[in-house]
C-alpha cells in the first residue's frame, strides 16, 4: 500500500525525534480537494504529536471539523485513524485501530497484527492504520498510441518515453482523481495491441461500482478489477482438520450480480469451483456463501470471489489452510520372516515402510518391540517412512502387528492416522507355498504381494492355499490412468468444470487405451470408472458433449473393446464390468449436443447422428429421424445372459439408439446382417438392454420373422441386439408320434414279409404279378431295416463309440433302396401302361432292379463317404442326430440323399399322374358306361393303394425343408402330416398292398382253409374256429 510523506523513522530539522513519556501518537487522514470545479482529490496521511492531558480536548476539536480551506484547496473528512501510548519501560509503543480502520499490509506482514487488533510496535516504526474500505484497482486500458517506444523496457530513459509517459499518467489521474479518498496511481507496464497499459490504482476509502463506470467512461476499452469493494470471510481458528467443514462467506458492498468462486491450490493452479461431493452454493440476501464438507486437502489454499459487471470486476480473496492426514500405503521386507530353523537363523532383520502421499510435517510413531527409525525419504507418490525391527524365532509368535501413526500437530481433534502392518511368521510347523517366479516363500492362507512394475500404481496380490499359489491378482493401473482418476476426483468434489478440460482428458484417455501395456483387466476397470465419473460430473454441472471432444470419446470407447479376455474378473472370470460400459456410454450419449452429421468410426465403436437410415458395421437403423446411433463390436461378447436366455446367442453388433433435443420417436426399425446365419426352424430373438434387470428383454420388440428375418421392430428406444436360438424349434409330442409310429410300422413290415412269403406261390402268376411282389417284397424289407437303424440311433449320446456313424451308413443306404426299389416298381407300373403289349422280360426286370435297387445305393453312399473326409463326424454325420449333416442350401451330405429322394418321387408323382389320367380317360367302349362316382372311386383308390408303395407321402418332406416352424400355422400342419403319414407308412402298405388286397385276402383264406384241412385231426373247437374265421 502506497502511503505519501511517511519514513521509517520521524525526523524533525534532520534530528531524531525523542519520545517522552505520557506522550500520545494520533494519526489523521485528510482529504484535500482542488477549488478547481472540486474535481481533484487528495488523501495525506498525518501524525500528530499529544501531551496526554490534552488528548481529549484535540481528538474533540478535529472530531467537529468537517473541513478546513485553505489556497486553492479545502480539507475534508478529518478522521483520527490510530491511537498509540509510549511504553514507559521498552522502547515500543501500543498502538489500536479506530473503528471501521484496520492495519497497513506493511504492520499485518511484520507484526501480524492485522484487522484491528492491538499491536506493540517499536518506537521507531510508523503504525498505520488504514480504512477497512479502502479500494485496490488493477486496471487495464488500451490506448490507440504506437507502442515501438513505450513497450521497449530499454528507452525508459529516453525523453521522448518520459513525455509519453507523463501524459499517460496525467489522464488516468484526471479521471481517477475525481474519487474521494483517492490515493495513488502506478504505471505496472505497457504491452503491444496499439498500447495497453497496466496500472495499480489505491483508493483510502469505498467506492460504488456507479462512480467507477463513470470514471472509465472517457477511457476506452478499459477492464478494472477491484480488491476491497467484497469482504470476505474464511474460518478465523486455522489450519482446520481434515474431514470437517467450513463456510467462506463473500459480502459485496452492493448488489453485484452472480458471483464466481476460484480456488488457487498449493502448486499455484487457479480452477473455478461449482457444486461437486464436497462443495455447494448458498445465498442470503447479498451474502454468498461456499459450503464446504467433509473437507479434504484438496481445498488448501486461496479462495477468491469474483463478481463481473460489464468491464469491472470486483474480487476478494483469503487462504485456508487445512492439516492434512496421509493416505498410508504400508509394508515390509520380507513380508514373511523365515524361522523355519531357528537354530541357524535365530533373528530375522524387518525393514517396515510406511508411505505418506503427501509432504505434511508429520510426527510418526511406531507401536511394536524395541524399533529403530530409519530413513525419511521423498519419493515421487510421496514421502517414505522407515523403520527396522528384529524378529526372535524363539519367540514362537505366529503374527507381528506393527502400526504406524501419523500425527499432524497442527490439527485441532482429528490429529492421528494409523496403518496396520501384519507381518506373519514362517515356522517349523507352518504350512506355505514356496517362492516362485519372484513371488516370496508365503505362509498358507495369507497374501503375498509386489509392488507394480513399469511406474504402474497398484499392487499385485497372490494368495497361498495350503503349499498351492492362487491366480495371481493384479490392481495395477497404467500412470496416465491414474492421474486421469485423480483429476476427476478434484472435479467431482467441486473443483473445475469438466467442459473447460474434456477435450485434454479425452485425448489423454485416446492414448493410454491405445497402449501395449493397457490391456489388464485394472486398465478396463479404470477406464470404465473414468466414463461413469466424467458422466456423473457432466450431468451434475449441465455440461453436454460437442463435436470437439467425440473423436477422442468414440476412440476411447472403442479402444477398451479390443480385448474382450481382460475383461474377465481374475477371479470369478464374470465380465459384469460391461453393464457399467453400456449404461455410462448410453448416458454420456444422450448428454451429446452432437451437430454434425459425420460418422465418428473406429474400431469397435461407430457414432453418428442419423437422419433416415445408417448403417453400423453389420447392422442399421431405417427410418430413424433425429436420433443418435451407436453401434458396439466385441459387446456382445461381455453382456450377461440371465437363465432365460441361456438357449440364444448372439453374434452380432450391438446398436444403441437415443433420441436428441427430446426428439419424440416411437417406433425403431432395425436391421441385423447376422441373421443371414440363422439356421431353419431356428427363432430368432430381438431384444433391449433392460437396465432395471440388467438383462436383455424381448419387451416391445417383434421379429419380423423367416419372411423378413433381418428386421427388428421396437417401440422404444435403448440398446438392441438380434440372439438366435441354439436349437431348433421342436413340435409337442413328435418323438412320441414317430416311435410309436415307426413301431407300428415295423410290425406291419414283419407282416407283411410273412404275408408276402405265405401266398407268394398263390398270388404271384404272372410276370406284372412277379414284378410287383418282388418291389414290394423289397421296399417292406429295406424299409423295415431303415426304420430299425432309425430307432436303434435315437439316442446317439448312449450308443458306443463309432456306432453313430455306421447306423448313418446303414440308414442312408436302406433309405435310398427303399426309394430305389420304389422307382423300380414305379417304371414297372409305367411300363404296363404305356407298352401295354410290349411285355418286359424277367431277366431285365431283375437285372435292372437290382442294379437300381441295391448298386445305386451302395454307389451314392460309398461316394458321399469318401466326399465327406471319410465319413468324418461334423462333415458326414451329426453326433447329435445320427444323420447327415445340412450346412446351407446345397450344402452338406443331407443332400446325397434329399437329390436322388427329390428325383425318385418326382418320376413316382409323374407315374401316379400317368395313371390317374388313364383312369380319367378311359377308352372309348368303356365311356358310355361308367359312372363319374366310379372315376373318382377309382381315382381315390388308386393313390391310397400308389402312394406307400411309391413314397408318394414324402413330398411332405420337400415342403417341410421350404416352410419355417418359426412360421405359424402351416409348418406345424405339414410336420406333424409328415410326420404321421411316414412313420406310419409301413402299416400303410400292410393296409393298401396287402390286407387291402383281394387276391392276397384270397390267398390267405385258401392257405389257412389248406391248413384247416391237413389238421382234421385236431379238436372239434378248433374246426369250428376255423370254419368261423373262414365263413368271415
Amino acid at each position: 500500500m502506497m502511503l505519501s510523506g511517511f519514513t521509517s523513522q520521524r525526523e524533525i530539522d534532520g534530528t531524531k525525534m525523542k519520545l517522552s513519556k505520557g506522550i500520545i501518537l494520533i494519526f489523521l487522514a485528510l482529504i484535500f480537494k482542488v477549488a478547481v470545479a472540486g474535481n481533484y482529490s487528495k488523501v495525506y496521511l498525518l501524525e500528530l504529536e499529544l501531551e496526554k492531558s490534552v488528548y481529549p480536548n484535540v481528538t474533540e476539536h478535529l472530531g467537529n471539523l468537517t473541513e478546513i480551506n485553505v489556497e486553492n484547496a479545502i480539507v475534508t473528512g478529518i478522521t483520527i485513524t490510530t491511537d498509540c501510548t509510549l511504553n514507559e519501560t521498552q522502547p515500543q509503543k501500543n498502538c489500536s485501530c479506530r473503528t471501521n480502520y484496520t492495519w497497513s499490509e506493511d504492520i499485518c506482514k511484520k507484526y501480524a497484527c492485522c484487522e484491528g487488533k492491538k499491536c506493540v510496535i517499536k518506537v521507531n516504526d510508523t503504525a498505520v492504520c488504514l480504512s477497512a474500505n479502502r479500494v485496490s484497482i488493477n486496471g487495464s486500458t488500451t490506448l490507440a498510441n504506437d507502442c515501438k517506444i513505450l513497450c521497449d523496457p530499454n528507452k525508459k530513459q529516453d525523453e521522448e518515453y518520459k513525455k509519453m509517459e507523463k501524459s499517460i499518467i496525467t489522464m488516468f489521474k484526471t479521471q481517477f482523481s475525481t474519487l474521494l479518498y483517492f490515493d495513488s496511481l502506478v504505471i505496472n507496464g505497457y504491452r503491444y495491441g496499439s498500447v495497453i497499459v497496466d496500472y495499480t490504482v489505491q483508493i483510502l476509502g469505498s467506492v460504488n461500482s456507479s462512480q467507477l463506470v463513470k470514471v472509465i467512461e472517457p477511457l476506452n476499452n478499459s477492464k478494472l478489477t477491484t480488491t476491497g469493494l467484497v469482504t470476505i470471510r474464511v474460518p478465523e481458528v486455522q489450519p482446520i482438520d481434515i474431514g470437517s467443514s467450513a463456510n467462506i462467506n463473500c459480502t459485496p458492498v452492493e448488489n453485484f450480480g452472480e458471483v464466481h468462486w476460484y480456488l488457487t491450490n498449493v502448486q499455484n493452479k487457479t480452477t473455478e469451483i461449482t457444486n461437486g461431493s464436497e462443495a455447494n452454493f448458498a445465498s442470503k440476501d447479498w451474502i454468498n456463501i461456499l459450503n464446504l464438507k467433509d473437507i479434504s486437502g484438496s481445498w488448501k489454499g486461496t479462495f477468491t470471489c469474483v463478481y463481473i459487471n460489464g468491464s469491472i470486476t470486483h474480487t476478494a480473496s483469503k487462504k485456508l489452510d487445512i492439516a492434512l492426514l496421509p493416505e498410508i500405503q504400508a509394508m515390509s521386507t520380507p513380508q514373511f520372516p523365515d524361522c523355519k530353523d531357528p537354530k541357524a537363523t535365530p533373528t530375522v532383520q524387518i525393514e517396515i515402510e510406511c508411505i505418506s502421499d503427501n509432504d505434511e510435517n508429520y510426527t510418526v510413531k511406531w507401536n511394536t518391540r524395541p524399533i529403530l527409525p530409519g530413513l525419511t525419504e521423498i519419493q515421487k507418490n510421496g514421502v517414505s517412512y522407515k523403520a527396522q525391527a528384529t524378529i526372535v524365532c524363539a519367540d514362537k509368535e505366529e503374527i507381528v502387528d506393527v502400526n504406524c501413526t501419523f500425527t499432524n500437530n497442527r490439527a485441532t481433534s482429528n490429529r492421528n492416522k494409523t496403518n496396520n502392518v501384519k507381518i506373519p511368521i514362517i515356522r517349523p510347523t507352518s504350512t506355505y507355498c514356496k517362492e516362485e517366479n519372484g513371488w516370496p516363500n508365503t505362509k498358507s492362507n495369507y497374501t503375498a504381494s509386489k509392488r507394480c512394475p513399469n511406474n504402474a500404481v497398484g499392487f499385485k496380490t497372490r494368495e497361498c492355499n495350503g503349499t498351492e499359489w492362487g491366480k495371481e491378482i493384479s490392481s495395477c493401473v497404467n500412470q496416465d490412468l491414474n492421474d486421469i482418476q485423480k483429476y476427476l476426483q478434484e472435479l467431482n468434489k467441486g473443483i473445475g468444470f469438466i467442459k473447460d478440460d474434456a477435450k485434454e482428458i479425452f485425448v489423454h484417455m485416446k492414448e493410454s487405451t491405445s497402449s501395449d501395456t493397457f490391456n489388464t483387466y485394472a486398465n478396463i476397470n479404470a477406464s470404465v470408472n473414468i466414463f461413469v465419473v466424467m458422466n456423473n460430473i457432466s450431468q451434475r454441472q449441465s455440461n453436454q458433449w460437442n463435436d470437439t471432444v467425440l473423436p477422442e470419446f468414440v476412440s476411447s470407447a472403442s479402444n477398451v473393446l479390443n480385448d474382450t479376455e481382460a475383461w474377465k474378473h481374475p477371479l470369478t472370470d464374470n465380465t459384469n464390468l460391461s453393464v457399467n460400459y453400456l449404461q455410462t456410454i448410453e448416458g454420456m450419449v444422450g448428454n451429446t449436443n452432437l451437430s454434425s452429421n459425420d460418422s465418428y468410426k473406429y474400431g469397435n465403436v461407430e457414432m453418428q447422428l442419423c437422419n433416415g437410415t445408417c448403417n453400423s458395421f453389420n447392422a442399421s437403423v431405417d427410418k430413424a429421424n433425429g436420433v443418435i446411433v451407436v453401434g458396439f463390436r466385441n459387446l456382445h461378447q461381455l453382456l450377461p445372459q440371465n437363465e432365460s436366455q441361456t438357449n440364444a446367442t448372439s453374434e452380432t453388433t450391438i446398436l444403441s439408439v437415443t433420441t436428441v433435443n427430446n426428439t419424440n420417436v416411437t417406433k425403431v426399425e432395425l436391421r441385423f446382417e447376422y441373421s443371414k446365419k440363422r439356421l431353419p426352424n431356428h427363432f430368432m430373438y430381438c431384444v433391449f438392454w433392460d437396465v432395471n434387470q440388467s438383462a436383455w428383454s424381448e419387451e416391445g420388440c417383434k421379429w419380423g420373422g423367416s419372411g423378413d428375418a433381418e428386421l427388428c421392430t421396437c417401440d422404444h428406444n435403448s440398446a438392441f441386439t438380434i440372439m438366435m436360438a441354439k436349437n431348433e424349434e421342436t413340435l409337442p409330442y413328435m418323438k412320441e408320434l414317430t416311435y410309436v409310429g415307426l413301431g407300428i410300422s415295423i410290425i406291419s413290415l414283419v407282416l407283411c414279409l410273412i404275408i408276402e412269403i405265405l401266398i407268394w406261390d398263390t398270388v404271384v402268376k404272372s410276370d406284372i404279378s412277379n414284378f410287383r411282389h418282388v418291389a414290394i417284397f423289397n421296399i417292406c424289407l429295406c424299409l423295415l431295416l431303415a426304420h430299425c437303424g432309425f430307432l436303434a440311433s435315437a439316442d446317439p449320446k448312449k450308443l458306443p463309440e463309432n456306432w453313430c456313424s455306421i447306423l448313418t451308413v446303414v440308414k442312408h443306404f436302406f433309405f435310398l433302396t427303399v426309394f430305389f426299389w420304389m422307382l423300380c416298381l414305379s417304371c414297372v407300373i409305367l411300363h404296363q401302361i404305356i407298352f401295354v403289349f410290349d411285355h418286359l422280360q424277367k431277366k431285365v426286370f431283375y437285372g435292372l432292379s437290382i442294379t437300381v435297387g441295391y448298386v445305386c445305393p451302395i454307389l451314392c453312399v460309398a461316394i458321399t463317404f469318401i466326399t465327406f473326409e471319410n465319413g468324418k463326424a461334423g462333415r458326414y454325420y451329426s453326433t447329435d442326430t445320427c444323420w447327415l449333416v445340412y450346412e446351407g442350401i446345397l450344402k452338406g451330405s443331407i443332400y446325397a440323399f434329399i437329390l436322388p429322394v427329390g428325383t425318385i418321387v418326382f418320376i413316382n408323382f409323374f407315374t401316379l399322374a400317368v395313371v390317374i389320367m388313364k383312369i380319367v380317360t378311359p377308352t372309348v367302349s368303356e365311356a358310355k358306361a361308367r359312372d363319374e362316382k366310379d372315376v373318382a372311386k377309382s381315382m381315390i383308390k388308386t393313390i391310397v393303394f400308389l402312394s406307400p408303395v411309391l413314397g408318394i407321402t414324402w413330398i411332405f418332406g420337400f415342403f417341410i425343408m421350404e416352410l419355417d416352424l418359426t412360421d405359424y400355422p402351416l409348418p406345424q400342419i405339414v410336420n406333424y402330416t409328415f410326420t404321421i403319414l411316414n412313420s406310419l407308412q409301413g402299416f400303410f402298405i400292410l393296409l393298401t398292398n396287402c390286407v387291402g388286397e383281394k387276391k392276397v385276402r384270397d390267398a390267405l383264406r385258401k392257405r389257412f382253409r389248406g391248413s384247416k384241412q391237413s389238421a382234421h385231426s385236431k379238436s372239434e373247437s378248433s374246426t369250428k374256429a376255423t370254419y368261423s374265421v373262414k365263413n368271415k
